[in-house]
């Protein structure tokens, strides 16, 4: 059986947040070796350093976590692509086998992949933003926003509005790749209910008010300082699911558990053990 096969309830969602500031050389190496053809030939045609970087991290930690709830090798592993990109696991011959609905998203220096094998789900996406300035606030604000969501950004001080317009921004973003929508479909048809309090480290039920489409339940946190964290579930189920964080590497996902850790655990209150590097007791 898979590793982190969940079976059927409650429905379950591991949120995977991946440090990305280090990659040792043997864990680029197994990213590298379990891609497709297809992908190393788009990660040899990258230019920029930092974006081919970026790709390996994504497709490589992707397939290996997949891997743990298939019981498939990283490499075996194939994927469909919907009209915008959404990718998706291709069914495999065993129909037993459990079927993952995931999504990824990276920003800073985090990368975060959701995934869950519960039937209940049956869609979900997910976004992360590193909090930082927005430029050209006001402009970003007319095109991606609704009136009332751009009014409550542009009334706030400079730092709370950039907190703000990425907390609509991590929203809407999570619905759009649930729904399987590219930005332009309908970001402006979502709206936001942001309510206090303020985010903490786990996931809070945000409001969505759509005159079209949207997900049936959106949730919001700080995966950690300086982040904000959304997904955004289809689900035929009126609770919320369970979360487990997984805190980690690309070095512990790829099978290096000598290499070193930047990530401190932070669990949320139904967390699971933590698969990270051991470290030594001195």
């Amino acid at each position: 059986m898979a590793e982190f096969y969940q079976g059927q309830l409650p429905p379950v969602v591991d949120l995977w947040l991946i440090s990305t500031a280090t990659l040792e050389a043997t864990a680029k190496d197994a990213l590298t070796a379990c891609l497709s053809p297809a992908e190393q030939t788009q990660l040899q045609h990258i230019q920029r350093p930092a974006a081919q970087r970026q790709f390996l991290l994504s497709r490589g930690c992707l397939r290996h976590l997949l891997s743990r709830y298939t019981g498939q090798a990283p490499a075996a592993l194939t994927f469909t692509y919907g009209p915008k990109g959404k990718p998706e696991l291709s069914p495999s011959g065993d129909h037993t086998a459990p079927q993952p609905r995931f999504n990824l998203s990276h920003s800073g220096q985090r990368l975060l992949v959701a995934i869950s094998t519960a039937n209940a789900i049956s869609a979900l996406g997910v976004d992360i933003e590193a909090l930082r300035p927005v430029r050209q606030r006001s402009r970003l604000c007319s095109r991606y926003l609704t009136p009332a969501e751009a009014a409550t950004v542009l009334t706030l001080p400079p730092a709370a509005a950039d907190h703000q317009f990425l907390r609509y921004w991590t929203g809407k973003e999570a619905c759009l790749k649930a729904l399987g929508l590219g930005i332009a479909d309908a970001i402006q048809t979502l709206e936001l209910i942001l309510e206090p309090p303020r985010l903490t480290s786990t996931p809070a039920p945000i409001e969505v008010v759509a005159g079209g489409a949207h997900p049936e339940q959106l949730y919001q946190w700080q995966p950690e300082p300086g982040y904000i964290g959304a997904i955004a579930l289809q689900t035929a189920r009126l609770g919320p699911p369970r979360w487990r964080l997984w805190p980690t590497t690309p070095a512990a996902i790829a099978g290096d558990e000598t290499a070193p850790t930047a990530i401190p655990q932070q669990p949320f209150p139904q967390s699971f053990p933590q698969l990270l590097p051991k470290t030594p007791t001195p």
